[in-house]
């Protein structure tokens, strides 16, 4: 295959770390989310003849790419940025991409790579930094949960990898995407981490013993409380960057007036200030239900 001039193509596939293949990001997806140029190639596919296999190069709005319709029915489209290119497939109203180490086609939704196990239709894995992580809902937030899959063909050996996520590890992103709570380890300890690039704070320890993570936005939907469930059945609060928070106690109730005798002979009794104050506390019915007001 040459390039659009009919010479050898200069330009290398997209790699990482030791010469790893990888999945476009960053200013690499610009072609892909420009709407102009998806547009364009919706369009090329209609009336194309399936019997036409052959590699054709387009300019877009600056963008430099080649078509190809492979043999298996599918419509390939290589993107050339800058000295690399990338390759992958647009279907279903989806650009996709072949993971070559574990075997799997990934599709491009929000900015990320996200893989769906055939086998279980209804799990999600997203792809970050060449792991998996199966991707779950929380409260006010997302749950991140490595895969332990081997991939089925290694990818090249990393003289200087980073440490594996361990399996028995949680992440929790609140929704704003301030903040990750990461839980490993035996005691299941809980860090707060602030994901800005430049962090407001150190890593934070906030709890031990931690089974769930849950954050509360306020109205303008920025984080404002993060809540730890521990394995004894308890909780603790704390505000957006890991100082703890204390439940304010509901004032004590007001007794009622006594109430009228009604012939039983208990001449008037009045109900526990204690029970009646808590059925009337909010706060103490929540905690009960679960229903807090978070989401």
């Amino acid at each position: 295959m040459t390039g659009p001039d009919h010479r050898p193509i200069i330009q290398r596939p997209l790699e990482g770390r030791n010469h790893r293949v990888i999945p476009p990001w960053g200013a690499h997806l610009e072609p892909i989310h420009d709407r102009r140029i998806e547009d364009n190639i919706r369009r090329h596919h209609d009336g194309w003849n399936h019997n036409d296999h052959g590699y054709y190069w387009h300019e877009w709005y600056g963008r430099r790419m080649c078509h190809h319709y492979d043999s298996y029915g599918y419509h390939q489209w290589g993107f050339y940025v800058g000295d690399v290119y990338f390759w992958t497939r647009h279907w279903n109203n989806h650009f996709w991409w072949y993971d070559p180490y574990w075997h799997r086609w990934l599709y491009l939704r929000d900015g990320s790579w996200w893989w769906q196990n055939p086998a279980y239709v209804e799990v999600i894995y997203i792809y970050r930094d060449g792991s998996y992580y199966r991707y779950d809902r929380g409260v006010g937030g997302v749950i991140l949960l490595p895969d332990p899959t081997p991939p089925v063909s290694a990818p090249p050996a990393d003289p200087a990898p980073a440490p594996a996520p361990a399996p028995e590890s949680k992440s929790f992103y609140s929704d704003d995407g301030t903040r990750v709570v990461q839980v490993f380890g035996e005691k299941k300890d809980a860090f707060l981490y602030d994901t800005a690039e430049q962090a407001a704070f150190d890593p934070k320890w906030l709890d031990s013993g931690v089974t769930d993570v849950r954050f509360k936005l306020d109205d303008q939907d920025q984080l404002e409380t993060i809540m730890t469930l521990t394995e004894d059945g308890g909780f603790n609060l704390f505000d957006r960057d890991g100082n703890p928070q204390t439940i304010q106690p509901v004032g004590e109730p007001v007794d009622p007036a006594p109430l009228p005798d009604d012939g039983q002979g208990d001449g008037g009794t009045t109900p526990s200030s204690l029970g009646q104050g808590l059925r009337q506390s909010g706060a103490f019915n929540a905690l009960k239900t679960g229903d807090l007001g978070w989401r």
